[in-house]
């Protein structure tokens, strides 16, 4: 997967930076958004003057147009490199996802940071918020030959101290293997913020699996692993208990904000630029 795949993404609230950008603001000045006519007082800008409006007012003050601006926001990869993380090929689609994000975000004219985290926010693996061009291969050569042991999910709550003030757009990027009572305080956690839930599962947890032998699986209620002779029937008691989890991930994502966009492997750019420009 090269740079050159992007995704577009929009969201529905006014940003207020200060640094031009690609969003609506909540900013006035040099914009192109038109947003009516001010008193010359409040927007002192001559080159702005609107002729009809001084006409048209009763007191003759000079009025000018205002517009607003269009800003840059935030954007943030805040992944998952928990323990369950580490099955099959996750880490490959999470660092191939990071590199996609940064190249979109960085087209569209945002800044991009990472935080990754487990049973704590592992710096080691995160990325400064700043304007990158891409992110260094070596960052992503990191996430991918990374072998994760923590069972803990901690650092997923405390990266939300570490988003800034500012409001920003937020991939949360897990297999979301976590207690559904974790996973809703984690939402509480960013509810500053605009969170894109990513779930990041592989096939081999519950589709390609054998009729018959022996396997180790991960249990998503529990988060624990354990062996188990595979049968058919069994197949499918796996399969169906992944297809309800899918719902109700859905159900609980949707509650605080965004549906869950359920990321494929290969990743799908196109996917995601529908998923926030639905037809």
């Amino acid at each position: 997967m090269g740079l050159t795949t992007a995704f577009h993404y929009q969201i529905p609230w006014r940003a207020k930076s200060g640094h031009p950008g690609h969003h609506a603001s909540t900013q006035t000045g040099g914009g192109v958004e038109y947003q009516g006519t001010v008193p010359f007082a409040s927007q002192p800008d001559a080159r702005r003057l609107d002729v009809r409006a001084m006409l048209a007012d009763p007191f003759g003050q000079l009025m000018v147009k205002s517009f607003r601006q269009r800003a840059a926001i935030p954007v943030y990869l805040l992944a998952d490199v928990s323990a369950s993380m580490g099955f099959g090929n996750k880490l490959g689609q999470l660092a191939a996802f990071g590199e996609v994000l940064a190249w979109s975000a960085w087209r569209t004219g945002d800044p991009f940071g990472c935080l990754a985290c487990d049973g704590a926010i592992r710096w080691d693996l995160s990325l400064p918020l700043r304007w990158h061009k891409g992110v260094a291969a070596e960052w992503r050569g990191q996430i991918e030959r990374f072998q994760p042991r923590s069972g803990q999910h901690d650092g997923l709550p405390e990266a939300a101290l570490h988003l800034g003030r500012q409001r920003a757009l937020v991939f949360l990027v897990s297999d979301f293997h976590l207690p559904e009572p974790e996973l809703d305080a984690l939402f509480h956690a960013l509810a500053l913020h605009d969170v894109v839930p990513v779930v990041l599962w592989d096939s081999g947890e519950y589709e390609r699996l054998p009729n018959f032998g022996l396997a180790e699986l991960h249990d998503p209620e529990t988060g624990q692993r354990r062996r188990l002779f595979l049968r058919p029937s069994l197949r499918e008691k796996i399969a169906l208990s992944f297809k309800q989890r899918r719902e109700r991930l859905q159900s609980l994502c949707s509650a605080h904000g965004r549906a869950a966009f359920f990321l494929a492997d290969p990743f799908d750019a196109e996917a995601m630029t529908r998923y926030f420009y639905p037809a």
